[in-house]
């Protein structure tokens, strides 16, 4: 793929901005083409440039809400964690569980899943997308915690059921995600309190030990 010039990426971003808000205002069946070149401020023609049809446009703003939900870098898990201890692995994954259900309520995430979800059946590789975003980093950022505290003695479990044990934890986070965020309207979307979390973390820690 050609490399963009920084003029043509910015233009990019300026279109993809603007779908982004009438998707989250309107919807996606609800939102034109002929609307988004209105808002984004250039030409019908512009817009065919980069992309070539509303679905690509869809595929490409979600995506790039998935890079601003970067498990991995924003803990920095693989080079930067400390785990000696079965205290020093409960409060990383109170962290790591903290933040990951304050970035999958966030209004824009929760919006654009929504549109995801409503329009999947019509286009399926939205499906891998969004299996991208959320259960393939959040879950792969766990599996690498509890296989770090594994060979630092500090849990003994089989390698092979880290993805599984994984899912322990994930399972009860997601339900908040799910229940109190998908599923209720905008103005009720809650995060788990750092208590509920705490109680999820020392249950979770006892099923391993």
């Amino acid at each position: 793929m050609k490399k963009l010039s920084s003029r043509a990426l910015k233009k990019k971003e300026q279109i993809q901005l603007a779908a982004k808000r009438l998707f989250l205002e309107k919807g996606f069946s609800n939102t034109s083409m002929d609307a988004i070149t209105k808002e984004a401020g250039v030409s019908k023609q512009t817009v065919y440039v980069y992309y070539e049809s509303k679905e690509d446009l869809l595929y490409d703003v979600f995506q790039n809400l998935i890079g601003q939900i970067d498990m991995e870098s924003k803990f920095q898990l693989t080079k930067k964690i400390e785990i000696n201890n079965i205290d020093d692995l409960t409060r990383l994954l109170e962290m790591v569980a903290e933040k990951i259900s304050q970035n999958l309520v966030q209004p824009e995430y929760l919006g654009m899943a929504r549109i995801i979800l409503s329009e999947i059946s019509y286009f399926p590789q939205l499906g891998e997308l969004f299996k991208e975003a959320v259960p393939t980093q959040v879950i792969g950022t766990i599996r690498g915690i509890l296989s770090y505290a594994n060979k630092k003695d500090v849990i003994n479990i089989k390698e092979a059921d880290t993805d599984v044990i994984a899912r322990m934890l994930i399972g009860p986070l997601l339900t908040y995600i799910l229940l109190d965020g998908l599923l209720v309207p905008k103005d009720q979307v809650t995060v788990p309190s750092r208590e509920k979390i705490a109680s999820i973390i020392h249950y979770f820690i006892k099923s391993i030990q």
